[in-house]
């Protein structure tokens, strides 16, 4: 292989990719003005300062995506990853899998050193604005064990991923499905048990007074809620959350500390009765069947790219320089969907929501439970429409109090 080719696939996905980085810088600059009604809920001193924060928040965003994205395309299409791959290749004598290990860790080492600053910087910035109380002790410590976490798994998967490239050309993103769907469905056991207890401390809830809420939501759902758990995260932030994780006998709701601590006992049912709504509906079951689907077509296109941008020669080991194109790919298409990936999620909110006022026979909670978090949290609660339809995952606060209050 003497270079990658750039071709119309490539050329279709950066400039989505390209459209889209520029809507959401443009709105980010320029929101427009703000809704009469939301007026009626905040005041403009309140609407101000969120819109500051997350005028802040979304440049680092988008300025990280674009450095990563950019350094890709400049790497890949460039010449440098073919060229990195040869000297890669004399590092480890000819020995082929260490030379994929060793480009591999050099690339992803790279890629790190690209997101660092802004992750620095989005710290700082959660500091600035009393969202976080981490020490940079205890930041770097995060970020290591992360970090960490990222490469072991990853060098596993880059490793299995040229062992089924080389012994299936054609069909190895056949056997990668399935391999990454038992990996999907896995992490839901892994993870709790695993990787969340190396970062927070999860704690049986034993108040009465919300074990009391939590069976009463039961019976109004019509459903066992049995696993609701506590997790210290105020040790890291001053924020308050909770969410629903696990289907069938791994299903548990977990509340932040920051929320039982600072909320008023109605609105803490409130976000109960929300996330009893995930639960009764087995909505993180129907995500992994929804990703098991993006992946199948995922990794079906990135197939395509593969065998459209490299020449593959029969009994012929592919080159490492094949992981740039991979990681460009899934840089670029993670983000050009993330209109579909978050209007699925949206629609999982809205259901819980109308849930929530369902299982606690009042919508008075929710609504304030809405408000309150919005004033507290910073929340940008009528953001720019494409800010929304683009990149978020719940709907604004604005759009969750009117669908409240419409409902029945």
């Amino acid at each position: 292989m003497e270079f990658v080719k750039f071709n119309k696939l490539w050329f279709l996905l950066i400039l989505i990719a390209g459209i889209f980085s520029f809507l959401y810088l443009y709105y980010t600059l320029f929101p427009g003005n703000i809704p009469h009604d939301v007026y009626k809920y905040f005041s403009p001193a309140e609407i101000a300062k969120a819109q500051k924060y997350h005028k802040i928040n979304r440049l680092i965003y988008i300025s990280s995506f674009m450095a990563k994205a950019l350094f890709l395309i400049w790497f890949t299409f460039g010449r440098g990853s073919l060229l990195f791959s040869r000297y890669t290749e004399k590092v480890s004598c000819g020995k082929y899998y260490l030379n994929v290990f060793l480009y591999f860790m050099a690339l992803w080492l790279i890629l790190r050193l690209i997101s660092l600053p802004f992750s620095l910087i989005n710290h700082f910035v959660q500091v600035e604005w009393g969202f976080s109380v981490q020490t940079m002790a205890s930041w770097w410590s995060d970020y290591f064990k992360s970090s960490l976490l990222d490469f072991i798994f990853s060098s596993i998967g880059v490793l299995l991923l040229f062992i089924f490239l080389n012994k299936w050309p054609i069909t190895w993103w056949i056997a990668a499905f399935f391999f990454l769907t038992v990996v999907m469905f896995a992490q839901i056991y892994i993870y709790p048990n695993f990787i969340a207890p190396m970062f927070n401390k999860f704690t049986p809830i034993k108040d009465l007074k919300i074990i009391n809420m939590v069976q009463e939501i039961s019976r109004n759902a019509g459903i066992k809620i049995d696993k609701i758990q506590e997790m210290d995260a105020s040790k890291r932030t001053t924020l308050a959350n909770a969410y629903f994780y696990g289907f069938g006998s791994t299903s548990k709701i977990v509340l932040y500390d920051t929320l039982l601590k600072n909320y008023p006992d109605d609105e803490i049912k409130a976000v109960i009765a929300h996330e009893a709504g995930h639960w009764k509906e087995n909505h993180v079951l129907k995500s992994l069947l929804i990703g098991t689907i993006g992946l199948f077509i995922g990794l079906y296109l990135l197939n395509i790219f593969i065998h459209s941008s490299i020449t593959i020669h029969p009994n012929i080991k592919i080159t490492p320089a094949v992981l740039s194109v991979i990681y460009l790919f899934i840089l670029l298409i993670n983000f050009d969907t993330n209109p579909i990936q978050n209007y699925i999620s949206r629609q999982m909110e809205k259901q819980a929501d109308l849930l929530s006022v369902e299982f606690l026979h009042s919508k008075e909670p929710v609504i304030k439970l809405q408000i309150d978090l919005a004033k507290r949290s910073l929340l940008d609660v009528s953001p720019p429409p494409f800010i929304e339809w683009f990149s978020y995952s719940h709907p604004s606060t604005m759009h969750r109090i009117e669908l409240v209050e419409k409902a029945k």
